[in-house]
């Protein structure tokens, strides 16, 4: 009966140990890369996606946090409209318009003339062209989240480091992470992402509202 009870309880320990292990590898059950492809085609079972956003900004040169946020509708072939406070941009890829509400003027620019800084509609987008290097599990707004390091190689001398944490429903970004060669780095906060599956060229235009100058610099 003893060496009964010594085999029943060895047997025990060394089926908890496999479950255990079992369930470990059953969270991690996809790598990185395959987390990250998900992501991929979830952007592509829609034609845009719209968005709110919220940027917290920290600035090597300054103790202080900056925050921004705003609202986004966007498209590939840089079409977005991007909604912050007292400003508007939409963009059909080849115009962009900047609409200074309280000055009552909207600035009309060709979009190749334009810098390479970093507005949140190329960055919702950059990720996807990057190498995850590593994966962990994270949580923020009481999500379980994928966070996912990423190899910034392609944006040399733009980011030196970069990560995104996507849902682990729908692989979706939840959260956006760069710091560029200066030490700054940002976070983006996403909530409300949706697929759009009907949009048109019209609807990343600017149109004329009255009172309102228009400066063409194209």
């Amino acid at each position: 009966m003893v060496s009964l009870i010594k085999v029943d309880m060895k047997f025990s320990s060394r089926a908890i140990l496999f479950l255990s292990l079992a369930l470990a590898q059953g969270v991690f059950a996809l790598t990185a890369d395959q987390v990250l492809d998900k992501s991929k085609a979830w952007f592509k079972s829609g034609k845009a996606w719209s968005l709110n956003f919220r940027a917290q900004i920290f600035q090597t040169d300054s103790p202080e946090m900056q925050t921004q946020s705003g609202s986004l509708v966007v498209t590939e072939g840089d079409k977005f409209k991007l909604d912050l406070s007292g400003i508007k941009f939409y963009s059909d890829g080849e115009s962009l318009w900047q609409w200074n509400v309280e000055q009552k003027q909207v600035l009309i620019k060709a979009v190749e003339d334009l810098s390479s800084s970093l507005h949140p509609s190329e960055l919702l987008f950059k990720y996807l062209n990057c190498k995850a290097l590593e994966m962990s599990e994270a949580e923020y707004s009481k999500q379980k989240l994928w966070a996912l390091k990423l190899d910034p190689a392609k944006y040399a001398g733009q980011f030196t480091k970069m990560e995104v944490w996507l849902s682990q429903k729908d692989f979706s970004p939840v959260r956006l992470y760069t710091e560029d060669p200066s030490g700054n780095s940002t976070w983006y906060s996403i909530v409300n992402l949706k697929v759009v599956k009907n949009v048109s060229n019209d609807d990343f235009k600017y149109k004329p509202v009255a009172g309102v100058d228009e400066i063409d610099m194209r």
